[in-house]
């Protein structure tokens, strides 16, 4: 729909406004949900009140400096394509503030079928409408970024009236929980920053090496898809987790603490090593689908390439839910340390594999070196699971066996009255 330009503009628009999204939501989110998960009604209203607030304060120092470059460096900012960004971005930060506090209320909450209807009415809206205007007028940016206004106006306007947003607390402030809010928000922002990190740095340090260049990041984004596949049903069941950890750390429950961390870990566990064992299987299918018959003669070293990730794969359950685990406990502060170690890990893992072993080893191929840079991962995830699993140790008694105990007989008992029901 758009011209080369617009679209460059587009991307600049949405990629910088989704990091600064992650960054102000990150302070005030994860901490709203593990607070609101068992309140009083009286500490619900002024945690409400209070991350509201921080909420609003967060944006003003953004929408100052972003239209202050607007106005300073015009012509800067035109050239580079960011001008669309620093105009309409801190209208947007306001406009989805009211739906993004709904979706954590909910979250908080455990109503995620109203959080699916959030964001359905959001993102199909704006295909809709997106759409049917490119059918009747000329679509260009402005035009794209207002029908993207609208829609987000028209998802938080809808929470709004609904009453789901917590809005009409905003009276209710207390410096108190202000403190709590940011103290939680702001280890868990950095974890954010840290996770954030720890997915791009393979890709941007390859990217700096002259001898595996830009083909070297292709190759190597191939494979990657298969973890942000992976990661889609991850994020959903930590998300459905954390606030249930929450809950039971608030109540001082820690048998049940125990029981939903064993459950949710375990249950994942032995699902992601049951998508590992197909993945084994199809790993070169999965590589030609995606990126194409250009890589056929690339298929077997990728598909290794392939393979460490299938087995970082089956990793990532024990990891994700060893730092969902901490925040429910209040120790966001300690997983913040579990993602900053592993980044730093990670990086200088990176940095091995690519310079290290180019350096000592000149006539290795692109895609031996991106396996070094895979098996890297696989390192630092080991590294976070140990780290995590010792941090949690110090907070609550976990018996790493029960994770897979419990998992086993899950899956055993449902083997067992679905075999049940054929006889029958």
């Amino acid at each position: 729909m758009l011209s080369i330009p617009d679209f460059g503009k587009w991307v600049l628009f949405t990629a910088p406004a989704s990091l600064i999204d992650m960054l102000r939501f990150g302070l005030s989110k994860e901490a709203l949900v593990r607070f609101l998960s068992s309140p009083t009604p009286e500490d619900r209203k002024y945690y409400l009140g209070s991350s509201w607030l921080i909420g609003f304060l967060i944006i003003i120092p953004i929408a100052i400096i972003l239209w202050s470059l607007t106005f300073i460096i015009p012509d800067a900012l035109n050239s580079s394509g960011y001008n669309v960004f620093c105009y309409w971005y801190p209208l947007l930060a306001i406009i989805n503030l009211p739906w993004n506090y709904a979706w954590t209320i909910f979250q908080a909450e455990l109503e995620f079928g109203k959080i699916f209807w959030i964001r359905f009415f959001n993102l199909c809206s704006f295909l809709v409408i997106i759409f049917f205007a490119y059918l009747f007028v000329e679509i260009n940016i402005t035009a794209v970024v207002i029908i993207y206004l609208l829609t987000n106006f028209a998802t938080s306007a809808f929470c709004i009236v609904k009453k789901w947003t917590g809005l009409e607390n905003l009276r209710f402030i207390s410096k108190i929980k202000m403190k709590e809010v940011l103290r939680y928000g702001k280890f868990s922002m950095g974890t954010k920053v840290g996770s954030s990190l720890l997915k791009g740095a393979d890709s941007f340090i390859i990217s700096f090496s002259a001898y595996c260049g830009p083909a070297g990041v292709a190759m190597y984004a191939i494979p990657l898809k298969y973890v942000e596949l992976i990661e889609i049903p991850l994020i959903s069941f930590a998300t459905t987790a954390f606030p249930k950890l929450s809950k039971a750390s608030i109540d001082k429950n820690a048998q049940q603490f125990r029981d939903i961390f064993y459950s949710y870990t375990g249950v994942v566990a032995f699902l992601f090593i049951g998508i590992a064992a197909i993945s084994l299987v199809l790993n070169k299918y999965f590589i030609l689908f995606i990126g194409g018959d250009q890589y056929k003669d690339l298929l077997t070293p990728i598909s290794y390439i392939m393979i460490a990730f299938i087995l970082y794969g089956t990793l990532l359950p024990l990891d994700r839910f060893t730092g969902v685990a901490l925040d429910s406990l209040n120790k966001p502060h300690r997983n913040f340390q579990k993602v900053l170690w592993m980044t730093i890990a990670n990086i200088i893992g990176d940095i091995f594999a690519i310079f290290g072993m180019h350096y000592l080893l000149p006539n290795l191929p692109v895609t031996t070196l991106l396996l070094f840079v895979a098996v890297a991962s696989i390192v630092f995830s080991l590294l976070g699971i140990v780290i995590g699993y010792r941090f949690l140790q110090q907070e609550i008694e976990i018996s790493f066996f029960d994770i897979f105990k419990r998992g086993y007989h899950f899956y055993k008992d449902h083997t067992l009255r679905l075999l049940h029901k054929k006889t029958i």
